[in-house]
């Protein structure tokens, strides 16, 4: 039996253990110096190390309290660390991730006593090779057991490793406390890797992006005049600004013929429109695309739009979104904005900023995609996309306005 003075308290051992919080530990000194320490402490027996009672022994050395010892007969030190975590399991509050993080600890040591089965059998004499699927076997079923001693699932055990790995400290501690689900945790893990391999592809310039001066074309004449040199399903994306007025609903109509026309299966209409004829102007892009959604675009800072006839101060425009077909691209946050204070009507009366285009194309489309513009205006949506490395289709009726789009997209090659 050892005595007080002979017990010893090794870090890495203790540091298997998941710590109480300040509530459990203050608890725990309120039920022994009521009753006693009851359960007796687990100590290694060939090497007098604690194993199991570390909160225990802490508070009744604190108080002089006395304890009982049980001696546990191990093998090795990795043993008494399989028999530490093992023990932890029987512990009622522990959360989901707590056990998982324990099962975790677990692993690598259940690992290395299969090796070293192995080489015991190779050692007897047993030459026979382990195959590449059984060892892939034996790693899942070592996780199955895992799982059933943890008293999770194996989907648990899975997530929690990823979390092990890629989550800030924070958020472990939320885990630790039950604040936070695993599942949770997860899938923030796995939208922010999301969102950053997106980010990387759309930053990524493809090998065989044509040469800066051939990433654009622009056609001079109406949609219905110029429409057909744009040919069958050759446009990933239709991004565009027509008039608003109920004068030029007719022109909607004529967009959703040439949209459906050359955009490839799959691709989309973002089209601007105003707010005063929108059921008309969704009822005639509706006639050969399929409506996808409404986006908001804001405009922050300047003046706002007044519509005197409905009395309303406009800060915000539709973005409507029609699809060839069926949308199987990204995930889309539904609300797009230029910088403050940077509408540009520099090049033209209609014109949008190029930080609201950008956000507009960055937000949906990837480099070496094309996209169409057939009311191009002053060219802001041309400059853009091929500054982010997209090619351009442009169309517009106005000569100067293709003049200046032409001007500026030379300008934005060159740079």
């Amino acid at each position: 039996m050892f005595t007080v003075a002979e017990i010893e308290i090794d870090e890495e051992f203790t540091g298997l253990i998941p710590p109480l919080t300040d509530e459990e530990r203050q608890q725990l000194e309120a039920n022994l110096l009521a009753d006693g320490c009851r359960d007796p402490l687990a100590v290694w027996a060939e090497q007098g190390i604690l194993l199991d009672g570390h909160n225990r022994y802490r508070i009744c050395r604190q108080h002089g309290m006395d304890f009982e010892v049980r001696e546990v007969s191990l093998e090795s030190r990795d043993a008494a660390q399989i028999w530490i975590i093992k023990n932890q399991f029987g512990r009622r509050n522990l959360t989901p991730y707590q056990r998982a993080e324990l099962a975790l600890k677990l692993e690598p040591l259940v690992a290395a006593r299969a090796k070293e089965n192995q080489v015991a059998h190779l050692m007897q004499g047993d030459q026979r090779p382990v195959s590449q699927n059984s060892a892939e076997r034996e790693a899942v079923d070592t996780r199955q057991e895992l799982a059933r001693v943890a008293g999770v699932s194996h989907d648990t055990i899975s997530k929690a490793k990823v979390i092990a790995a890629k989550a800030p400290e924070a958020v472990k501690e939320k885990l630790r406390s039950g604040e936070l689900s695993i599942n949770a945790a997860y899938r923030e893990i796995k939208k922010t890797e999301q969102q950053e391999a997106k980010a990387k592809a759309k930053a990524a310039v493809p090998k065989n992006l044509p040469a800066a001066a051939d990433r654009y074309v622009v056609y001079q004449g109406s949609l219905a005049a110029v429409g057909n040199e744009v040919a069958d399903c050759s446009v990933d994306w239709v991004v565009t600004d027509p008039p608003y007025g109920r004068e030029h609903l007719h022109l909607y109509r004529e967009l959703s013929d040439f949209a459906s026309r050359v955009l490839r299966p799959g691709g989309s209409l973002i089209c601007m429109a105003g707010q005063s004829c929108l059921p008309e102007i969704i009822e005639q892009l509706g006639k050969r695309l399929t409506y996808n959604w409404v986006l908001a675009y804001l405009t922050p800072g300047g003046q706002s739009a007044q519509l005197w006839e409905r009395k309303v101060n406009a800060f915000w425009k539709p973005l409507l979104w029609f699809v060839k077909g069926r949308y199987e691209g990204d995930w889309v946050g539904d609300v797009c904005r230029s910088e403050v204070n940077d509408n540009d009507k520099r090049f033209h009366d209609w014109g949008q900023s190029e930080s609201g285009m950008a956000d507009i194309i960055e937000r949906f489309t990837y480099p070496g995609q094309t996209i169409c513009d057939p009311f191009c205006g002053g060219g802001t949506t041309g400059v853009v996309a091929v500054r982010m490395n997209r090619l351009f289709v442009g169309i517009d009726s106005d000569p100067k306005a293709v003049a200046s789009t032409l001007r500026r997209l030379s300008e934005a090659v060159s740079a």
